[in-house]
């Protein structure tokens, strides 16, 4: 029997459409040509999106200065209520993460450098931040690095810290928790001057960071005693020239399928690696081009999405055999962001 597999897409203003959150359905055995986006409401760059665990609530940053966090009511038909609006904490919100026991969410805010820390109520909607986690600091790259930008965050692998990486200062903030609520005194891992870390992946005992300024992967071994990590490699996430500019930006690093894939924003392309037994070591086995600006990537079913910022599509991919390949088809949508599946 076939089934509508729904998508909430982020998306930000352009000249000639508004930003909002957008319902992407797709029937299950049909043509993504047979497939409709629909607007649902519109917001102000809502360029991240979460769900909570357990509550029927999604979640979207505001990302403007003061920044906003905003959580609506899913109904049956997927319509959208908002039930709350709370500050992010922070200037320029582009992360959210939701503790899986659904009491916090935290938000990344890459304006300032700071962490929103907000309380979820018991219906899961937000509430104002308890905390902010400030920082201070810079890096190497000027324009880029002149002070703290809080890009996104993530749960040690053992659940006892939550780990910032700070595009600003080149580091990775990992705040010891308690019952999802953080110490507001982080322990530092310093990354090499020029990485800009951007996103993570955390797998056993091991870190995997995207280094957007730098183009880079970067491997750290994880002490989750002490929350830190050490660089054991650094690998080139692309081989390919740049097309739409000359330096090559890393964008979202995602877990897929016993390995690695990265969003590569001047090569406008994704690339693969696979991870060594050990975890300690990356190989770079694959590269297609793909819509220009990814974003952001997500896997559904046998295809990998990626929502081309300045292509105005999202871009689908087929996987076979665990290879990327080619792009097949693509989405027409305003200036999409963010990919979640439901």
């Amino acid at each position: 029997m076939a089934f509508v597999r729904h998508m909430w897409i982020g998306s930000t203003s352009t000249p000639d459409v508004s930003g909002g959150i957008w319902r992407l359905d797709r029937r299950s055995g049909g043509d993504w040509a047979d497939s409709s986006a629909q607007r649902m409401l519109t917001a102000d760059h809502p360029s991240f999106l979460a769900l909570h665990p357990a509550a029927e609530r999604l979640f979207a940053v505001g990302e403007g200065n003061p920044g906003t966090v905003s959580s609506y009511a899913v109904d049956s038909e997927c319509a959208l209520r908002r039930t709350a609006l709370a500050g992010s904490g922070g200037a320029g919100p582009c992360h959210l993460l939701v503790h899986p026991q659904g009491h916090w969410l935290y938000a990344s805010n890459y304006g300032d450098g700071s962490v929103g820390v907000i309380a979820l109520t018991e219906a899961g909607d937000v509430s104002d931040p308890v905390m902010s986690l400030s920082h201070a600091g810079s890096g190497r790259v000027a324009g880029r690095q002149d002070g703290p930008h809080a890009h996104s965050s993530n749960l040690s692998a053992g659940g006892g810290f939550l780990i910032v990486a700070d595009l600003g200062t080149d580091q990775l903030r990992a705040y010891p928790l308690d019952m999802g609520r953080p110490d507001p005194e982080p322990i530092l891992t310093d990354l090499p001057p020029g990485t800009g870390p951007r996103h993570m992946v955390v797998a056993g005992d091991h870190v995997y960071v995207a280094g957007e300024l730098s183009g880079e992967l970067v491997v750290l071994a994880w002490d989750e005693d002490a929350g830190r990590g050490e660089v054991v490699q650094r690998v080139a996430a692309s081989t390919l020239p740049g097309r739409s500019q000359d330096v090559h930006q890393l964008s979202h690093l995602l877990a897929f399928r016993g390995g690695l894939a990265v969003g590569v924003r001047g090569a406008d392309s994704i690339s693969t690696f696979a991870i060594s037994d050990d975890g300690a070591g990356l190989e770079l086995v694959g590269e297609v081009v793909t819509a220009t600006w990814p974003r952001h990537l997500e896997v559904v079913g046998s295809e990998l999405l990626v929502a081309g910022e300045r292509s105005d599509e999202v871009a689908i991919h087929p996987i076979t055999d665990g290879v990327i390949g080619p792009v097949r088809e693509s989405v027409a949508l305003a200036s999409p962001m963010f990919i979640l599946p439901v």
